[in-house]
């Protein structure tokens, strides 16, 4: 089986926190259909910061339905350009090992160079899977709701935390250290 994922990061203070969410292939595009039908009239996309604690409840509990796993990389370092190398950098390991075959970041347009040049670099001479990667505007694609709700939830406090755990939303935690 072949997966794809889709990243959002935020930031608490020194931690830099980037969630990836992955999904299996097969299942993208009706994720992808079941994510829009949860955004409200109006709405482009979900974005957890702007939602109300009620709502935000509602969103994890239907994001937990979908079939998706979560992994939430930290790194503790107040250079934020440093702790996403670093990230992107144990990221693109983790994806290429797991036969991730597709990932997409949210774009930031200030730093999306930047990440090419990381993650060109952490593929190295690659393997043999084939990997592509892209950024991609959170209102095209709505895969990157996911991550964003659950870093959102995982950098509030223990509640939201326990919030993603119990609906199973986190898979895993790597804390990543910054050279």
């Amino acid at each position: 089986m072949s997966w794809q994922a889709y990243a959002d990061e935020s930031v608490r203070g020194q931690a830099y926190m980037m969630c990836v969410t992955s999904v299996a292939s097969s299942k993208v595009k009706d994720v992808r259909k079941r994510l829009r039908a949860l955004t409200s009239p109006g709405q482009r996309r979900l974005h957890f910061s702007g939602e109300s604690d009620r709502r935000r409840r509602v969103l994890l509990r239907d994001m937990g339905g979908l079939g998706t796993g979560s992994v939430i990389y930290v790194a503790r370092h107040r250079d934020q350009v440093a702790a996403r190398a670093a990230i992107l950098t144990a990221v693109v390991g983790d994806l290429l090992e797991q036969g991730t075959t597709g990932f997409v970041l949210e774009s930031r347009a200030n730093q999306d160079q930047r990440d090419r040049s990381v993650i060109s670099h952490a593929i190295g001479s690659g393997g043999s899977t084939p990997f592509t990667y892209a950024h991609s505007e959170a209102h095209g694609e709505p895969l990157l709701w996911v991550p964003d709700a659950v870093a959102w939830a995982w950098g509030r406090d223990r509640r939201w935390k326990k919030v993603v755990r119990d609906l199973q939303l986190v898979t895993g935690v790597r804390n990543i250290e910054v050279n």
